[in-house]
């Protein structure tokens, strides 16, 4: 007699069942990550398209050429020295001795 208990299907059952939960796991981790990328992609291009509306589009051929403005006399640098500073009076170090025998 060929019972379904007998021990080698019921593990192929349970195996099977597992291996669908982890495939569903799977794809629904796949499909949030998908929904949450697509909802970036359009947050950020409604913020640009906000952001060039709002302050204009930077690309080098809209941009306008630097006004040129005369350029300001500058001092001449004049070198600085330092100031000596005296170190306080201190007595001198001497070496040590060694001790008499």
């Amino acid at each position: 007699m060929n019972n379904f208990f007998d021990g080698g299907h019921v593990s192929f059952v349970i195996g099977a069942i597992l291996y669908g939960a982890f495939i569903l796991a799977l794809v629904a981790v796949a499909l949030v990550l998908a929904f949450l990328l697509a909802r970036f992609l359009l947050v950020a291009t409604q913020a640009a398209k906000i952001y060039v509306a709002k302050n204009g589009a930077t690309t080098p051929t809209t941009v306008a050429a630097p006004v040129a403005t005369p350029d300001a006399p500058v001092a001449p640098v004049t070198p600085t020295t330092p100031v000596a500073t005296e170190k306080p009076a201190t007595k001198p170090r001497t070496p040590k001795t060694p001790p008499a025998e």
